[in-house]
């Protein structure tokens, strides 16, 4: 397998890890938590160098749906953030005038379901958010639920987009 293949969990990945319904053994789960959005194999290879068989648990990941191969990257430097990069631009293009609450919820909703799902705790407390100071307390918690599942980079993104689109 190459080292520079960008590896991305699939909805039924994303469902695996979200859903209470565990049908992987925990090194599965654990290697599927690691490639997140965006990982090249041999990141996820220097991130468990102890685990031998790591090649063949990721082509099994494969054939069963759980993870898609993106791309291969043929920079020097591997890009975590290219893999998700796709995502991320469609989610940053549909609002761009400051200043709605409107916006703002939509922007960060989207951002969430993209990256965490609709059925997170997060998603469901953005959705019923009915005021500005509502918005701003829960987009710290939101933060740190994308930065968790996707990475630091795309929460930091997410949170400056909706407070631009706040008008804040």
């Amino acid at each position: 397998m190459e080292m520079t293949m960008q590896l991305s969990r699939t909805v039924k990945g994303q469902e695996e890890i979200f859903n209470l319904g565990h049908t992987l053994r925990p090194k599965y789960r654990q290697l599927l938590f690691c490639i997140g959005n965006g990982i090249s194999f041999g990141e996820l290879c220097s991130k468990h160098p102890k685990c031998v068989e790591i090649e063949s648990m990721v082509n099994e990941l494969l054939q069963t749906g759980f993870i898609q191969s993106l791309r291969n990257m043929t920079s020097a430097e591997p890009d975590t953030s290219a893999a998700s990069a796709p995502a991320t631009a469609a989610i940053a293009a549909p609002a761009q005038v400051a200043g709605s609450l409107d916006d703002a919820q939509a922007y960060a909703m989207e951002f969430i379901a993209t990256l965490v799902g609709t059925k997170s705790p997060a998603y469901k407390q953005m959705s019923a958010v009915q005021d500005i100071a509502g918005f701003k307390a829960l987009l710290p918690m939101c933060r740190k639920v994308i930065a968790a599942v996707a990475s630091p980079h795309q929460a930091a993104e997410m949170e400056t987009g909706a407070l631009q689109r706040l008008g804040a």
